[in-house]
């Protein structure tokens, strides 16, 4: 008998025990199958929605500094200090960070400092962001107090 079944009348409560077992373990089973299929369609639906997963960005935060190659087929956020080979769908400098060296993306925002070669589609330069090097774009918006130095190249 499930808890969350109505009452049942007396006349009934007064069956043979062993009845009653085998009614409850049915009802068990039962519970269990139908809460396994529900299990089994929330697996099945963040599996095929895994493209959500990749709304979430990858942080790199202040006082962190790494050294290498970072890809990602997402958002990365940049607060600490990066050097190496970056390549992102979308990459954001934060005003704090640093990057020293490759970077490829297809939006890109830099608030802080940036270091080395560049190729994106879409480059936006805050105010207070120092950019220098082989910057190569579609688009560029430079904020009025931002920063640039190098060789930019128009795609």
């Amino acid at each position: 008998m499930s808890i969350f079944s109505k009452n049942t009348p007396a006349t009934e409560n007064e069956s043979s025990t062993s009845n009653e077992e085998v009614t409850q373990e049915q009802v068990a089973q039962e519970d269990f199958v139908a809460s396994t299929s529900a299990t089994e369609q929330v697996t099945r639906v963040d599996s095929s929605s895994r493209s959500s997963v990749l709304t979430k960005p990858s942080i790199i935060s202040e006082g962190f500094t790494f050294e290498g190659t970072i890809t990602s087929d997402g958002v990365l956020n940049i607060a600490g200090t990066v050097r190496g080979k970056i390549t992102a769908k979308s990459v954001l400098i934060d005003s704090s960070g640093q990057v020293d060296g490759e970077l490829n993306s297809e939006q890109l925002v830099i608030k802080g400092q940036l270091k080395g070669d560049v190729n994106c589609d879409d480059l936006n330069v805050g105010p207070l962001a120092h950019v220098d090097g082989n910057i190569s774009y579609k688009y560029i918006h430079i904020q009025r107090g931002g920063r640039v130095a190098g060789k930019f190249i128009k795609n």
